[in-house]
Parts: C-alpha cells; structure tokens; sequence
C-alpha cells in the first residue's frame, strides 16, 4: 500500500483528507524527484554506505578487544536525559505528522525505532549486576523493544508498495469529502437549508 493511500486511512478526519498522489503536484505534471538523478545517487549512497560499514565492522572488532571493561562517565545523566529526549522527540514529531497526514512520519517512527533500540541496548548493557540489570532486561522486553518494533511497523506500513490492485483501497474506509462551493457547477448547486432561527 502506498504512503498517499495509508494515511488517508490513519487520519480519515484530516482536512486535507491525507496525502493524495493528485494533491502531491503529480497531477500538475511535475515530478516529485525533479532535480534529482536517482541513479547516480544511489550509486554514490551505496559507496558511502559500504565504505562506512567496511570500516566499522573491523572497528568493533578493535574497540571489543582494547577497550576497558568499566569506564567512569563525565556527564551520565546528560547522556540518559538526551536520549530519552531524542525518544520523545521522535514520537511526537511522528503523531503531528501523522495528524497532518504527513508521509514523513514513516521517518520519524524510524528514528524513534532506532532510538529505542539504542537505549533497550544500553540499559540492558550498562546497567549494574542484580536488581538494575533485571530492571532494565524486562524495561526491554516489555517496553522498549515492542514501542521499536511497532515504530518500525508504522514506517514500513506508511512506505510499503501496492502488491496488487486489492491493495489499492484504504484498510480503514475514508469518510465521505465534502464539495466545497469551488468544486459544485451553478447548475448543480444546492439551495441552502432553510435557517432554523
């Protein structure tokens, strides 16, 4: 199902009605990607992108392998407190989009994933043997690795590609859109309902 069909259906109130493929300038004739060469950046992205994980798996090796088993951190609850900061950040940012009907908000629900992810990986990681450790192993658990797996949903749910024609219809059935006065012929005009005064 594609993002301009998806959210129509998550936010059928919207008054835009969501993100259309005909509100998007499509109709118009431009193109959404204009200015843009898709293959020459895909190439060059995915150069980056293999050069940056060549060299980080070699990295964890060395970091895994030198580095303390405890360290003393400066600024700790700075760090927590920005963490579960960028955490809410992402999942409010993720409700306006959606609320707007916004196909970004399949980015900030990745961030968001990402983030929780993170922290379920620190918690769990750098918590203290006996009570902190269990803690944060069921704050995992429970909490933050289903938020990040439901995240991570929502963004592939709101970019996924039709499968086929059955899928081109909303999951949730749109509410009716109103004609504005813009969109009604004379002819076809409406008298007004009488006032009730």
């Amino acid at each position: 199902m594609r993002t301009c069909e998806l959210l129509p259906a998550i936010n059928p109130a919207s008054g835009r009605g969501g993100l259309r493929r005909e509100d998007s300038g499509a109709a118009a004739g431009a193109r959404p990607d204009a200015g843009i060469r898709p293959g020459r950046l895909a190439a060059r992205a995915r150069l980056v992108a293999l050069a940056v994980g060549g060299f980080l798996l070699p990295w964890c090796v060395l970091l895994g392998v030198t580095l303390p088993a405890a360290a003393r951190a400066q600024h700790w609850s700075l760090a927590w407190a920005g963490l579960d900061g960028a955490e809410a950040a992402a999942a409010l940012a993720t409700a306006v989009l959606l609320a707007r009907g916004s196909a970004r908000a399949s980015l900030t629900a990745a961030a968001g994933s990402a983030l929780l992810l993170v922290d379920a990986w620190f918690d769990v990681c750098t918590s203290a043997p006996g009570l902190d450790h269990a803690v944060a192993v069921v704050e995992a658990i429970f909490v933050e690795l289903p938020l990040a797996g439901a995240a991570i949903w929502l963004a592939v749910a709101l970019t996924r590609p039709p499968a086929g024609p059955s899928s081109r219809r909303p999951v949730v059935p749109q509410a009716p859109r109103s004609a504005g006065p813009s969109s009604r012929s004379p002819r076809s005009a409406d008298p007004p309902p009488p006032d009730p005064r």
